[in-house]
C-alpha cells in the first residue's frame, strides 16, 4: 500500500479528509453507539468550538477524563480541531493523582461527562455532550507538526508520576508506518481493549479514522475473554493491539473450537512487555490463523513504537526469543556503553533512541527530562544488543523500572508510597513474573497496606503479595540486595499471599 501524502499529516486533518471520501460509512463503535463520519466530525468540531471560546488552543494541555467510549473519541478529535493537546485522565484513579496529574502537567480543563465530574474536585470541566451556541469551523492553521499532540502519565522514581510530551510529527509519522506496514483499508476493522491512558492505545484511535476503517471500542471496563471474543466475531475485527498478556487468553479461549473466534484477525500488534511463543505457537499454526504477531517496542517518551518484528508460522523459530526487530522509518536505534559510546554488534548495553519520535520530555520537569533525553537522544535504560542480521534484541532492564502486564512501573513509587504508611519502616517491591511483591518491614497488615495504597496509586501499582520482612538482606556496601530477596522469594513461602478476587483474576 502506497502511503498517501496528503496538504496536511496531523491526524485530525486525514480525518476530515477521509470524512469527506466516506461521510456515511461508520466510524466508531460502542455498545450500542455509532457514528458515522460526518456525525463523528460534526460533535468534534462543536465541541471544538467549545474548548476554544474556553481558552484552548496552541500550546495548551487539556484533559479527556473519559472511559472508552464514542464520547472519548469526539474528545480527542476536538481536542486536536481546538489545536491543543490531550493528555487521559482515568476518572478511576485516586483523587490524590488525580490532583497531581492536573498540577503537574498545568493542564487548563478537564473533558468530561455529568457522570465523572465529582472525580476531578476543583479542576475546571467542559461537560461533553453539552449543544454548542455557535458553529465552528476548524482553521485550517490550527495546528502544527512541531506542536505536542498528547501526554501521557508514566510512573516516577520520586513517588509521583510524570507526564511524558509526544509532537504531532512523531506520531504522525508513527500512524504512516502504522497504516502502510500493515496496509490499513476501509475494510479493516480495529478493536481497542486497552487503557485511554496507555501509549499504545493512541495510533489505534486515529489509524481506522484516517484510512475509512471502524474502530470498535471495548465499552465495558473488566476484562472478560467471552465478551472481547464477541466482539471480534461479531465485527469482524481485524486488527487488535494490547499486551502479550491482554491476548493470551483470547488465544487459549479460542482452542476449542479451532480457533474461529480469531478467523478474521489480520495482525495482532504485541507490546509493553516479551512474547511468549510457546503461548502462541499452536494458534499461529493452525490452518484457521490468518493472522501474523507484530512484536511493537517503544517508551512513551519517544511515541509509543521505535522497533517492531513481525512474527508468523514461518519464522517462529529463526530465534530463541523473539526479537525486538528493526527500527521504524525516521528512527534510529543504538546500543550504548555506560559513556555513550556506540558498541560493536553483538555485545549488550542501554538503547539508546534518536529521530523523529522523540518527545518533548517531562512536563514542567525540566531535571527528569535532561537525565533522560541527552542531546539528541534518549536513554531507555534498556538494556539490548544488535544481532548479525541487525535485528535487536531486549535483554531487560538497566535499573529498577518494570514493566508488568504491559504498564511501565517504577518500583520507587510504590515503595515510596508504602513507605508513607505510618506503621511501616521500610519497603522493598520486586516485579516476580508477572506480579508485583512488597518486601516490607512493619507492623500493617496486608489489608491496611492494600487500603493505603489504593488511595495513592491505581490498581495495576498495587502488589499482589506482600511478604513480611524482619530485615533485609545487605550487599557488602551496605544497599538492600534486591537479588537476594528475589532469590528468597522463589524458594520460601513466607508472609501473607493475596488471595484472587475472581476466577479470572
Amino acid at each position: 500500500m502506497t502511503s498517501p501524502t496528503p496538504p496536511s499529516p496531523l491526524p485530525h486533518r486525514l480525518f476530515e479528509q477521509q470524512v469527506l471520501r466516506t461521510p456515511g460509512s461508520t466510524a466508531v463503535v460502542c455498545g450500542n453507539v455509532s457514528l458515522t463520519f460526518r456525525s463523528l466530525n460534526d460533535r468534534a468540531n462543536e465541541l471544538a468550538g467549545r474548548l476554544v471560546r474556553a481558552g484552548a488552543g496552541t500550546g495548551t494541555y487539556v484533559g479527556i477524563g473519559l472511559p472508552r467510549s464514542v464520547d472519548l473519541v469526539v474528545a480527542l478529535l476536538g481536542v486536536l480541531k481546538a489545536g491543543a493537546a490531550y493528555i487521559p485522565v482515568d476518572p478511576s484513579y485516586p483523587a490524590e493523582r488525580i490532583a497531581h496529574m492536573v498540577a503537574a502537567s498545568g493542564m487548563r480543563m478537564i473533558v468530561t461527562d455529568f457522570a465523572r465530574r465529582k472525580a476531578f474536585g476543583e479542576t475546571p470541566l467542559l461537560e461533553i455532550g453539552q449543544t454548542a451556541e455557535e458553529t465552528f469551523i476548524p482553521a485550517s492553521n490550527r495546528g502544527s507538526l512541531e506542536d505536542p499532540i498528547y501526554a501521557i502519565f508514566t510512573s516516577g522514581s520520586t513517588g509521583l508520576p510524570k507526564a511524558a510530551s509526544v509532537f504531532h510529527r512523531g506520531f504522525s509519522n508513527l500512524l504512516d508506518w502504522y497504516v502502510t506496514e500493515l496496509g490499513l483499508t476501509p475494510r479493516d476493522t480495529t478493536l481497542v481493549i486497552s487503557s485511554p491512558s496507555f501509549d499504545l492505545t493512541q495510533k489505534n484511535f486515529f489509524a481506522p479514522l484516517i484510512t475509512g476503517g471502524t474502530l470498535v471500542l471495548d465499552e465495558a471496563a473488566n476484562y472478560d475473554i467471552h465478551r472481547i471474543s464477541s466482539l471480534i466475531r461479531t465485527h469482524n475485527v481485524t486488527l487488535i493491539n494490547c499486551t502479550p498478556s491482554a491476548f493470551y487468553p483470547l488465544v487459549e479461549a479460542a482452542a476449542g473450537n479451532g480457533y474461529e473466534d480469531l478467523g478474521s484477525l489480520r495482525f495482532a500488534v504485541l507490546g509493553g512487555e516479551p512474547i511468549s511463543v510457546p503461548r502462541l505457537r499452536d494458534w499461529l499454526q493452525h490452518p484457521a490463523c490468518k493472522a501474523e504477531v507484530v512484536n511493537s517496542y517503544g517508551p512513551t517518551e519517544c511515541t509509543d513504537i521505535c522497533a517492531f518484528h513481525r512474527l508468523h508460522r514461518n519464522n517462529l523459530d529463526l530465534h530463541p526469543f523473539v526479537p525486538t526487530g528493526s527500527e521504524i522509518p525516521k528512527v534510529t536505534v543504538t546500543i550504548r556503553s555506560e559513556g555513550l559510546d556506540v558498541l560493536p554488534d553483538g555485545e549488550i548495553g542501554e538503547l539508546c533512541i534518536e529521530g523523529i519520535g522523540l518527545g518533548g520530555g517531562y512536563l514542567n520537569d525540566p531535571a527528569r527530562t535532561a537525565e533522560k533525553f541527552v542531546g539528541s537522544l534518549y536513554r531507555t535504560g534498556d538494556l539490548a544488543r544488535r544481532l548479525p542480521d541487525g535485528l535487536i534484541e531486549f535483554r531487560g532492564r538497566a535499573d529498577h523500572q518494570v514493566k508488568v502486564n504491559g504498564f511501565r512501573i517504577e518500583l520507587g513509587e510504590i515503595e515510596i508510597a508504602l513507605s508513607a504508611h505510618a506503621a511501616i519502616r521500610e519497603a522493598v517491591v520486586l516485579a516476580i513474573g508477572d506480579r508485583l511483591v512488597a518486601f516490607v518491614q512493619g507492623e500493617a497488615s496486608a489489608e491496611e497496606m492494600r487500603e493505603h495504597l489504593a488511595a495513592r496509586l491505581p490498581a495495576y501499582m498495587i502488589p499482589a503479595v506482600f511478604r513480611a520482612q524482619d530485615q533485609f538482606p545487605l550487599t557488602p556496601n551496605g544497599k538492600i540486595d534486591r537479588k537476594a530477596l528475589l532469590n528468597d522469594a522463589a524458594s520460601e513461602e513466607q508472609g501473607e499471599i493475596t488471595a484472587p478476587a475472581s476466577s479470572l483474576e
